[in-house]
């Protein structure tokens, strides 16, 4: 009978192999979490940011003021942020009268949202099904038919960072113009 020779790999080949793709996955692990942190990071960035510029754009187009309302998890539902047209009212507590242009959008669950800051409360808003009033006070960014701001000169910085606060994109309006700006370090 003629030798037949076996193909294949040996047991010793497969472990050696094994052992070096888990070596491999050990050392790409933190650059990994790294990685998801920071999308998570700029996801919640991009979606305040585009509130903000949305807003902006809505006032200038239709040439009445136009407020990004946030919440900033005061009842534990979350970060989130929606806009509203400006009733303009003396009484804030009429602010449904506005209309709402979008629906709350909602930050990634592990990011979080300060601004640095003060942003004015308004009592009374809706959240987050537009169905009851009984949240408390709701921050918010109202900007003019003119496209800037309604806080004068000033500048305000809104944080958006990670539970831990490793990591932070700062958010700023400036006042005068409705310029807004992203960066990671502050600037």
């Amino acid at each position: 009978m003629a030798n037949k020779r076996m193909s294949g790999f040996t047991a010793v080949e497969l472990m050696i192999v094994l052992a070096i793709m888990g070596i491999m996955l050990v050392a790409a692990m933190p650059s990994f979490v790294q990685f998801t942190r920071n999308s998570r990071i700029k996801s919640g960035a991009q979606i305040v940011v585009s509130a903000l510029r949305t807003a902006r754009s809505h006032a200038i187009k239709r040439r009445k003021r136009c407020a990004v309302l946030f919440n900033m998890d005061i009842d534990n539902s979350g970060y989130a942020v929606k806009i509203y047209w400006d009733p303009g009212t003396a009484s804030e507590s009429h602010y449904p009268e506005g209309g709402s242009v979008t629906n709350w959008k909602a930050l990634p669950k592990t990011i979080r949202m300060e601004a640095t800051t003060s942003l004015t409360k308004i009592p009374n808003i809706p959240f987050p099904n537009d169905s009851n009033a009984d949240n408390p006070n709701v921050g918010r960014i109202i900007f003019k038919p003119t496209g800037g701001a309604m806080f004068g000169a000033a500048t305000k910085t809104i944080q958006v960072s990670d539970g831990q606060r490793q990591d932070t994109s700062y958010i700023k309006i400036q006042g005068v113009t409705g310029r807004i700006k992203t960066s990671r370090d502050g600037t």
